[in-house]
């Protein structure tokens, strides 16, 4: 991993933590009991932002997509709809609208941004708009504080997927890149030594995810 991507990171985990204590003061209540609609509706009463569930033949009437699509999200200078389609499992739900969200937070043009299921469509400058958006809907769905909370708590990897209505998938991720980058730091200043820091966090990650071994996030 690069010093641009690590840079870009800690640039997004930024973001993600202004919107999440704006959404604390709010809502007068902490972090740790934050779930994705109490952001999705942050931001509908205090963005403009609509979200509108549709089908796979709505979807259609809006954009052209051969192999089909999770959902969209179209700006303008007044607003922001945010379509996700509503054929989909929950978790998978849950995470589009974070996605569509992370488009809306990070890209500030008024153009149109599409979660398509086959994601070889996507252009090279397409693919970072959605790679910042994956990691930006990690952020939103689990936040840090409600995980550190919960692993001190010694709860397991399918209680938290069930707290935050995330996949095992999508969690294992935020968990990985979590726990990468704090022990990146360690590393970066000398706290800790290690040699291949991806296959070290991927342990750490699954021994916890398949064993319970405890994970500490700081």
């Amino acid at each position: 991993m690069n010093t641009d991507e690590i840079e870009k990171y800690i640039e997004l985990e930024n973001q993600a933590n202004q919107l999440i204590k704006k959404i604390e003061k709010e809502k007068n209540c902490d972090a740790k009991d934050l779930k994705w609609w109490h952001i999705s509706n942050y931001l509908e009463n205090n963005h403009k932002i609509v979200l509108v569930p549709l089908n796979k033949n709505e979807f259609s009437t809006i954009i052209a997509d051969t192999y089909g699509i999770y959902g969209l999200t179209l700006k303008d200078s007044r607003m922001a709809m945010i379509c996700y389609n509503n054929e989909c499992i929950e978790t998978r739900k849950n995470f589009t609208i974070m996605h569509e969200i992370g488009h809306f937070l990070l890209h500030k043009n008024n153009q149109t941004y599409p979660s398509l299921i086959q994601e070889n469509d996507y252009t090279e400058e397409d693919k970072i708009f959605e790679k910042e958006a994956n990691i930006m809907a990690g952020m939103l769905l689990a936040n840090k504080k409600a995980i550190q909370t919960l692993l001190d708590d010694r709860k397991p990897f399918n209680y938290l997927c069930k707290y935050f209505g995330i996949s095992k998938t999508a969690l294992k991720i935020r968990l990985f890149n979590l726990f990468y980058f704090q022990t990146l730091e360690q590393i970066l200043n000398e706290e800790k030594e290690i040699k291949d820091l991806y296959a070290y966090s991927h342990k750490t990650i699954n021994n916890y995810i398949y064993y319970n071994y405890k994970l500490t996030i700081n």
